[in-house]
């Protein structure tokens, strides 16, 4: 299995074009480690968060080459990291990766772009530093500017903030520097020339990953020693909790899992019968105290809109409720909740009692098929361009039949989701195969 980690530089649709893979987000600190224990032969990294999300870690990266996996690395957060641990193994593809290997350039701004969310398919709204400096490198090699003209305009972008770099940009620099004539040239010239070197890059590292699958049978040696540091295991503490979704999960466990998440009250069921069979295993701690009671009364009210100390004692009686039988009910929630967050991660737990039902298989079916037609049909869910208010109007009224929440915070908790994007991504995916169904 191959993992490559991709967002703004090229589409997940083009890179199936090059490399049988699995595609993930821009990769950001702690996404390694959820994935090691589904024992990948390869990870390919392109594309990661620079800012709005920490980095990820070289220590990541060397753990998961400890681990046995093959980890290439190119275009942009790719190269960054492959440069700085090649000596390490991490294979480094392509021409950025080579010229930060070389000290031709070192900043992190080289390859930093501004770009939209995953729904609109990571949009691009600004352009890297590293294609104009390829761009204009190829207009000096073909006579188009001289060796001043392109020391100023490579000068002019490189002090321009990465966010607002644009061929507009270069071309209003270059105004002020050449006549009309020359500028007309150049602007000719660049409609029919420019470089994306960043995918280009990231194609090129495809392409090697899948010339070498057979290589990619044989788990990578490391010839240098991990050390478990203090700060290591601090880290490594901290992230557990965001890699333990896929903790013990095969990609096919993983699939099967968000195809129960289309059914809020069908994956709360199998949920409690994974902490049932957890709570069976275990001792858990009985003790409650007074402030959780009092947290439950609070949800308790708010579910059932009790606003007012008369509509409580209203609601109290009709349902022949005393204070006693109340603070009892109240009590043994706050038990489940609290064991609930003692036994932590259960959707390991979850995928055990699909597997026992008998529904397993089922569900793996319909989420293949549904997977099978839309890439036959060439849809994509983040390039889609559905507004997430159509899906949530679909998605509560149509499929599930509720009404559509103020806030989708809870609904994230019920199916154990912590970002919204994932959730959309879920949903996108279910309408648009009802869609090619009707």
């Amino acid at each position: 299995m191959n993992l490559v980690f991709v967002g703004p530089t090229i589409s997940h649709k083009e890179v199936q074009q090059y490399l049988d893979c699995i595609c993930m987000p821009p990769v950001c600190h702690g996404d390694l480690l959820g994935l090691i224990d589904q024992q990948p032969a390869a990870i390919g990294i392109i594309d990661g968060y620079f800012e709005g999300a920490p980095s990820v870690w070289h220590k990541e990266i060397l753990y998961a080459m400890n681990q046995g996996v093959n980890v290439y690395g190119s275009s942009s957060m790719g190269a960054l990291r492959a440069a700085e641990l090649h000596t390490f193994g991490m294979r480094g593809v392509g021409k950025i990766f080579e010229w930060y290997r070389d000290l031709v350039i070192e900043d992190d701004d080289e390859v930093a772009v501004l770009h939209g969310p995953a729904e609109v398919g990571y949009t691009v709204a600004s352009e890297p530093m590293i294609s104009i400096r390829a761009t204009l490198g190829l207009a000096l090699e073909h006579g188009v500017i001289d060796h001043a003209i392109h020391d100023e305009l490579i000068v002019g972008a490189k002090n321009t903030f990465y966010k607002r770099r644009s061929w507009r940009s270069v071309r209003e620099h270059a105004s002020a520097l050449i006549n009309k004539s020359a500028l007309a040239q150049l602007e000719s010239w660049l409609e029919q020339n420019r470089i994306d070197l960043k995918k280009d890059d990231a194609i090129a590292m495809l392409k090697t990953m899948a010339s070498e699958q057979e290589e990619l049978k044989q788990p990578f040696e490391p010839k240098f020693n991990f050390e478990w540091t203090n700060v290591w295991d601090t880290a490594y503490q901290t992230m557990a909790p965001k890699a333990s979704s896929g903790r013990g999960l095969g990609v096919n466990d993983q699939i099967v899992l968000n195809q129960l998440r289309l059914d809020p009250e069908k994956y709360q069921r199998y949920r409690d019968k994974a902490l049932l069979a957890w709570v069976c295993g275990r001792r858990t701690n009985t003790n409650v105290e007074t402030d959780q009671v009092q947290f439950e009364l609070q949800k308790f009210r708010e579910t059932n809109r009790l606003d007012t100390r008369p509509q409580l004692l209203d609601y109290m009686s009709q349902t022949d409720l005393d204070e006693e039988r109340l603070t009892g009910s109240l009590r043994e929630a706050a038990l489940v909740r609290q064991t609930f967050q003692a036994a932590g991660d259960l959707r390991v737990g979850i995928i055990s009692q699909l597997k026992l039902s008998g529904i397993y298989l089922d569900m793996l079916d319909t989420a293949n098929r549904k997977q099978s037609a839309l890439d036959r049909a060439g849809l994509i869910p983040d390039q889609s361009g559905l507004i997430r208010p159509q899906l949530l109007a679909w998605y509560y009224r149509q499929r599930i039949g509720k009404p559509i929440p103020d806030d989708i915070t809870e609904s994230l908790a019920q199916i154990d989701l912590e970002h919204s994007d994932d959730f959309y991504r879920l949903i996108a995916e279910d309408y648009l195969y009802w869609q090619l169904s009707q």
